[in-house]
């Protein structure tokens, strides 16, 4: 009963992502990085039940893909789990993109790709995630998540094996 990020490119992918976490105020939503994802790597970032959930998530490699969204927050380049308010001077304004996961998943896997044609056979527990397309000077929608409900069957985000982004970002 679990979420995973699988790394189907031919690069090392950078994962950070957001779970409910009713503490955080007034946006219930904690982020949690970084993570790195070797080519053919899975790797476990949430032990528990992941049914009936709301996720958000970024992704980024040294080729400059980027895995976003409209939900935008700020992130460090080092290891980090903050509520989704917190920011800082050196931190970079990201967008993450959002997931919601049936109530029938315990397990879930988000699936980095940089084509379709690297996507795993069809299943309802993989999502299969394209590096986002560029958008440079059209607007961009910037999002807030929303309060989930409480009820949810508790998990817990992996601590281990965050590390610092490689190279200078910006």
């Amino acid at each position: 009963m679990s979420l995973y990020f699988r790394n189907s490119t031919n690069a090392s992918v950078y994962v950070a992502y957001a779970y409910q976490d009713s503490s955080c105020r007034p946006v219930t939503y904690t982020k949690i990085g970084w993570y790195r994802v070797d080519p053919g790597q899975t790797r476990l970032v949430w032990n528990g039940y992941v049914g009936g959930r709301t996720f958000f998530y970024y992704a980024e490699d040294a080729f400059r893909r980027q895995w976003s969204g409209s939900y935008f927050t700020q992130l460090p380049n080092q290891a980090f789990q903050w509520c989704w308010n917190t920011g800082c001077t050196t931190c970079r304004n990201l967008g993450f993109s959002r997931i919601d996961i049936s109530v029938i998943y315990a397990n879930f896997t988000i699936n980095l790709t940089t084509s379709s044609s690297q996507g795993v056979a069809k299943s309802g527990n993989i999502h299969t995630a394209l590096p986002t397309k560029s958008i440079k000077g059209k607007p961009v929608l910037r999002r807030t998540p929303k309060v989930m409900p409480s009820n949810l069957e508790k998990g817990k985000p992996i601590l281990v094996n965050r590390i610092i982004l490689p190279g200078k970002r910006k």
